[in-house]
């Protein structure tokens, strides 16, 4: 009887020991994490993450575009168009697809890694500018404060790593589903006006197929590519010259004008439209779907898109009348969720005084 009484009581205190040393690292871990998160706000926040120290994250992701930048192809450090329209960052922890036509980028950490090091254009010109860019962090008090908090058991916690580490973590808190229409599912049915209401409904209809590719009532797992019509310059299915999508990865014929489905929350404040910014309104978004694939006549880029031989299958057309268009519009206004905006911890530190 003692001994069992001993073996009980030997139990006991082993898990009491673990239990306590668990919570003590799980509480140490949490602060580790909180202080990666603000040195991430800090880097992308600060035009010192670029070469020349005039180009930050947030100068193609700025909060009040809903983290895109609102022109048609952002600038690099140089004042070099880039080659594509920044999308929102909103949500971005939830998606399995992190950029345009590049399927082999699996992580968020992997693209960030790709403004820093893109040489064509410079986007933040970290490529042959690593050492400078660090030994400029290096020497900035709250920098070395943030990072010996962030990286604690590190000698030396300024490398490329950990700036990524740290951008990644900030990025994945840029989190939006507040919107009306997420209040509406959840049961406040005074959110959605009638007109958005019907919207809604041609929304999810077989009509519109929007839903097809546009997924609303939960986090975006998977984005897919798709070839949507948006130009077809040699009558072969061939996109603008200087970008063929998907294709430039894959040297898969079938995979040209292939982009990723963008995801449509904050759809009204990420204008201007499309993997080149090329749409500039919402309705003529609307407009090139009703059609089935848009017609070019003027530029060099002339070309049906709508006989495109690569565009989906779900790109068909449709009809839709002004008043459909008001309500489909009106609904995709209710997608839009600005509360980011009064979360200080996701703007702008340096801006705080």
């Amino acid at each position: 009887m003692k001994k069992k009484y001993l073996i009980i009581v030997s139990f006991l205190f082993l898990a009491i020991f673990y239990t306590t040393i668990f919570a003590v690292f799980s509480s140490s871990n949490s602060i580790t994490v909180k202080y990666k998160i603000e040195l991430g706000r800090h880097l992308f926040y600060d035009t010192r993450m670029s070469y020349n120290q005039t180009k930050s994250c947030s100068s193609c992701h700025d909060p009040k575009f809903a983290f895109s930048d609102g022109y048609r192809q952002s600038a690099g450090a140089d004042g070099y168009t880039v080659r594509r329209n920044a999308p929102s960052l909103l949500n971005i922890k939830f998606q399995t697809s992190f950029t345009w036509s590049d399927s082999s980028i699996k992580k968020l950490s992997q693209q960030i890694l790709l403004p820093m090091f893109n040489t064509h254009p410079k986007e933040l010109g970290w490529t042959n500018n690593e050492s400078e860019i660090i030994t400029r962090f290096k020497n900035i008090p709250i920098y070395k404060t943030l990072f010996s908090k962030a990286f604690p058991k590190e000698n030396n916690p300024f490398i490329i790593n950990n700036f990524v580490s740290a951008i990644n973590l900030f990025e994945e808190q840029l989190v939006s589903f507040n919107s009306p229409y997420d209040l509406f599912l959840k049961g406040n049915k005074k959110q959605l006006s009638k007109q958005a209401i019907e919207g809604m409904k041609l929304f999810y209809s077989t009509k519109l197929g929007c839903s097809n590719c546009h997924q609303l009532k939960e986090p975006i797992k998977k984005l897919e590519y798709f070839n949507t019509g948006l130009y077809n310059v040699d009558s072969n299915g061939a996109y603008a010259a200087n970008d063929q999508g998907l294709f430039e990865l894959t040297k898969n014929s079938n995979d040209k004008g292939k982009f990723r489905i963008p995801s449509l929350r904050n759809i009204m404040l990420t204008a201007p439209y499309t993997h080149d910014g090329s749409v500039e309104t919402i309705e003529q978004m609307i407009a090139i779907y009703q059609r089935g694939g848009r017609l070019v006549s003027n530029d060099q880029n002339v070309g049906d898109g709508s006989l495109n031989t690569n565009k989906s299958s779900l790109i068909k057309g449709f009809s839709i009348s002004t008043i459909e268009k008001k309500n489909l519009i009106a609904f995709l206004s209710t997608l839009t969720d600005t509360s980011y905006l009064r979360n200080k911890s996701l703007l702008n530190p340096f801006n705080e005084n």
